[in-house]
């Protein structure tokens, strides 16, 4: 089953829209628009704002908004804290409690032991792991008529990025969105992300620009 997002991107890269050009209409940011076609709500402020934007932006692609809402709905759920996370990391309101004073403060405890822990290990990986990169546009072997191409993904905030040599500038939370000029025929994309240790993670796609049939 498609998810929100997959519904949204799929829908404006079958009528040849690019990011910027729902924003002009929609006066959505590009990187708003980038997040709920990646499914990632963590970086919107909560469930109303998240619910408006995927109306405007279903209406503005010619779909029905109450369906693409209905897939929302389906995978995720807002929780107490006005924060939106996937249905099933919500506990059922019936659920009979265990908890207890003593309990609190195991768990308080524990929680800081876990939470030094993980910035410990957190430290460790910016300073000798390679950071993450993950690259939503464009697809393997994709075939264009245009003479630039879409690139957009996310990598570690603190990572500097580079596209055949030359350096993009990351957005809010390592997100980045951009046109990359390609030459006819094929072409060969080396995105790499370099973290703070000099280790680097690189994604490869080619790419061919061909002409019009």
């Amino acid at each position: 089953m498609k998810t929100t997002g997959q519904i949204l991107r799929e829908t404006r890269l079958q009528k040849k829209l690019e990011l910027t050009d729902v924003a002009r209409v929609t006066k959505i940011r590009t990187d708003s628009l980038f997040i709920l076609e990646s499914d990632d709500y963590s970086h919107l402020p909560g469930g109303t704002v998240a619910r408006g934007f995927i109306r405007n932006y279903a209406k503005f692609l010619g779909l029905n908004p109450d369906s693409v809402l209905a897939v929302f709905r389906r995978d995720f759920v807002e929780n107490k804290m006005g924060q939106i996370v996937p249905r099933g990391m919500v506990d059922p309101v019936d659920r009979i409690s265990w908890w207890t004073p003593k309990t609190t403060i195991l768990s308080g405890v524990g929680l800081l032991f876990v939470l030094f822990l993980g910035y410990l290990f957190y430290q460790y990986q910016n300073l000798t792991g390679p950071p993450s990169l993950h690259l939503t546009t464009p697809m393997e072997n994709f075939v264009t008529y245009e003479d630039t191409v879409e690139i957009s993904g996310t990598t570690d905030p603190e990572a500097t990025l580079s596209i055949n040599s030359q350096p993009v500038v990351l957005e809010k939370g390592g997100l980045f969105y951009l046109r990359f000029p390609i030459k006819p025929g094929p072409n060969r994309l080396n995105v790499v992300a370099t973290g703070k240790s000099g280790r680097t993670t690189t994604v490869i796609r080619d790419v061919t620009l061909t002409s019009p049939p």
